[in-house]
């Protein structure tokens, strides 16, 4: 079985800018990046991939030993668990994915494990000032709630 797994869109923000996923824990205040093949990986989980797709993906890219590429993805993978970016669903929980769409990311010739950067510097400030939606004009506007018909 294929393990998968989804953005924690309910406490987590993310974009990925120029080749680097950025990603916000709005309940700890705590920021993460991936590049390279993090970045890769990180959506991919967006898109609905399984674990053994991803591997198998990355085996057909380098030229590395399948256990080192399935062993720095899983460590990868129990990173984002760990800081509850993303949920491990389960198979019949989410559509499967369409085909892998072009990626911009340039991984390089060589295999880079990738990594999860963590940060806590900003917390008491980004706690502070959470993200929310904002007017073109600039100015904030609270979030929408939907209202029942």
């Amino acid at each position: 079985m294929d393990r998968r797994f989804s953005i924690n869109g309910s406490v987590v923000a993310s974009e990925v800018i120029d080749g680097e996923a950025i990603m916000m824990h709005q309940v700890s205040g705590d920021y993460f990046s991936a590049d390279g093949i993090g970045c890769l990986i990180w959506q991919w989980i967006g898109e609905g991939r399984g674990r053994n797709q991803m591997i198998d993906l990355l085996k057909e890219s380098f030229a590395r030993e399948p256990a080192e590429i399935a062993s720095t993805v899983d460590s990868f993978l129990a990173d984002l668990l760990s800081h509850q970016l993303v949920l491990e669903v389960d198979e019949g929980d989410s559509p499967p994915p369409g085909p892998v769409a072009k990626t911009s990311i340039e991984l390089g010739a060589n295999y880079a494990p990738p990594i999860l950067n963590a940060y806590s510097d900003m917390r008491e400030l980004l706690l502070l000032d959470p993200i929310h939606e904002v007017e073109e004009s600039g100015w904030p506007t609270p979030k929408r709630t939907r209202t029942e018909p």
